[in-house]
């Protein structure tokens, strides 16, 4: 239990850290930009190549693509079911940021400290049919209740998934896989070297990022969209756990990552739907380290280190 405290303590000391230095002066919201493109088109792709050295398709890896896929489809039925009377605007919001994991940025640096590179393989399975879904099924059903069946159309789909540099990475580092094609030795290498800083620039910027800043008139969906990620949560970890036909170790991780933080860009999908931005950037805000607590607390209780 030590280990875990001490490296979750780790993570959210980084968190910490950028936003001190944000406080400081020494970065500010506009440095944000630069470094969530090193992390989403450089690290990131370069931890997950080396993540994917040896790996090879197995059952438990194409059930993982699977829930990634379901629980956006559960979660968003679930909304659509609650938010019947809301407007259009409102019911966006909700699918935007009660569906869709931040696994990039938060849970896949944090889990990969944890575990060995085929356990962290199974979340990066989990966050191709996230992505997928986040990037372009689940934006799109948010874009045509905001704006109408004319609000999106098939090659925007594409371009959204297709210009997300990880969704692109998994992409062809599955279809390696499913080929038994392994790259040379040393391109693993050199990948696990430059993504071993995607971690510290991951929590940096989640750091930077952080704006603890609540509008009292909009706490009510804030509040809304996060109990019913939390409840989601728990009952997508306990079918996870419990009926999941794969071994005990990776239900665990499952069970755990499905209380991740929200999408980064949420918030900009937000505003693109006619909702208030601020409000998914500070429920945003507030989501990150809460998911973080959970995820270690679960990391205890399960005792999966």
């Amino acid at each position: 239990m030590e280990t875990v405290l001490v490296k979750a303590f780790g993570f959210l000391f980084m968190i910490a850290l950028g936003f001190v230095l944000k406080r400081m002066g020494l970065f500010s919201l506009d440095d944000s930009g630069l470094l969530s493109r090193i992390v989403l088109k450089i690290t990131l792709p370069m931890a997950i190549i080396s993540n994917f050295r040896g790996l090879e398709l197995n059952r438990s890896y194409l059930l993982a693509i699977g829930v990634g896929f379901g629980v956006h489809i559960v979660a968003i039925t679930a909304v659509l079911l609650l938010t019947r009377k809301k407007s259009p605007a409102h019911k966006a919001f909700y699918i935007i940021n009660t569906s869709g994991y931040n696994i990039g940025l938060c849970t896949l640096p944090y889990m990969s400290s944890f575990f060995a590179a085929d356990a962290v393989a199974l979340v990066c399975m989990f966050d191709v049919g996230n992505a997928i879904m986040c990037f372009g099924i689940t934006f799109t059903i948010a874009m045509m209740i905001a704006k109408g069946k004319e609000g999106i159309n098939g090659k925007e789909i594409l371009k959204t998934l297709f210009s997300s540099m990880p969704f692109v990475t998994y992409l062809v580092m599955i279809l390696l896989c499913a080929g038994n094609i392994q790259l040379p030795e040393p391109v693993y290498t050199v990948a696990g070297m430059i993504g071993q800083a995607n971690a510290f620039l991951a929590m940096l910027l989640i750091g930077i990022l952080f704006e603890p800043k609540i509008n009292q008139s909009e706490l009510k969906d804030m509040a809304g969209v996060f109990l019913l990620r939390m409840v989601l949560g728990i009952a997508f970890a306990l079918l996870i756990y419990y009926f999941l036909p794969i071994p005990l170790m990776y239900r665990q991780i499952l069970a755990i990552i499905v209380f991740s933080p929200i999408l980064s860009v949420a918030p900009i999908y937000t505003e693109r739907c006619g909702y208030n931005r601020s409000v998914a950037a500070v429920l945003n805000s507030f989501m990150l380290p809460f998911s973080m607590v959970v995820m270690t607390i679960l990391l205890i209780l399960l005792k999966v280190y």
